[in-house]
């Protein structure tokens, strides 16, 4: 196995990713949230599936595999892209992004409750830091921050998807240790889909298909593609031969591309304070993960 292999592959997944917040915030004017996520995990499921048959790498999962399976295509695809974008609706993707890099942060503190893994009291301050730097992030700006403006409905709805990101790390860490990647994310992505299927028949979403326009067409194609279906491989691929505290630390630059990307392409502000915000959670984040990688040794 190359050594700079599961890096490169992490790194891409996690540009794939920056570019999502983005194509996000393109596709939500014109279609519902459930109508997007429907159409993004179709064409992510369709791309895994044909890189799994090309490659010649599916296996029929065990019988036993299919309740975790599902728990983790409900808990990625379902709850996590739907709570990501209903707050993105009324949040930028400047601020979702860096909320959703608390997740690192918070599958440190998933793994102490869930599977009894060593949580020090200075990782508590660590994470408190981070916290604190996702406040001035929603907050915006100093004297927003004084008036107690921060923690609206969309930064609250894209925190507790970032809650639900790190549980489907987790959950996923734990399928790919002894199973092909490309069997556990088509497996995850098409349960997934159909987990979502009632939820779009319930809403009409077929019915805003015809009225969706090029720009929302690209930016699900981007989505389900890019950001869905060659990032999930990647990354699955990644966490099967990097620990998990590198595979958390290569999601580092993400808020950074999307501050770049939703400047550039959607003319969002990102003030002095939200740099300092950010600033707080990188580094908060780092040293809780610094932390829990010296308890590992």
């Amino acid at each position: 196995m190359t050594a700079w292999l599961p890096v490169a592959a992490a790194l891409l997944a996690v540009s794939l990713w920056a570019i999502s917040f983005v194509a996000i915030k393109v596709a939500l004017p014109e279609m519902r949230p459930e109508t997007m996520i429907w159409l993004r995990q179709l064409l992510g499921a369709l791309t895994v599936a044909l890189i799994v048959w090309l490659r010649g790498s599916w296996e029929k999962p065990a019988r036993g595999d299919l309740p975790r399976l599902a728990l983790a295509g409900f808990v990625g695809v379902v709850l996590h892209q739907w709570l990501q974008a209903q707050g993105m609706l009324t949040t930028t993707a400047t601020v979702s992004a860096w909320l959703s890099a608390l997740a690192p942060a918070l599958m440190a503190v998933m793994a102490w409750l869930w599977l009894r893994e060593r949580f020090m009291p200075r990782q508590a301050l660590w994470l408190l830091l981070a916290g604190l730097g996702a406040i001035l992030v929603s907050a915006g700006s100093w004297p927003a921050l004084l008036r107690g403006s921060f923690g609206g409905r969309g930064d609250v709805l894209v925190l507790a998807s970032a809650l639900a990101w790190a549980l489907y790390s987790i959950l996923l860490k734990r399928l790919v240790r002894t199973r092909r990647a490309g069997t556990v994310t088509l497996a995850t992505l098409f349960l997934g889909w159909l987990l979502l299927l009632p939820l779009f028949i319930l809403r009409g979403g077929w019915a805003e298909l015809a009225g969706i326009g090029p720009s929302g067409w690209a930016a699900v194609a981007v989505l389900g593609v890019g950001s869905t279906g060659l990032a999930s491989i990647l990354y699955n691929y990644a966490l099967k031969y990097l620990s998990g505290t590198l595979a958390a630390a290569l999601q580092y630059p993400e808020p950074l591309l999307v501050v770049a990307a939703a400047s550039v392409l959607l003319r969002e502000s990102f003030t002095p304070a939200m740099a300092v915000g950010g600033l707080l959670i990188l580094f908060g984040v780092w040293r809780v993960e610094r932390t829990a990688g010296r308890l590992g040794r």
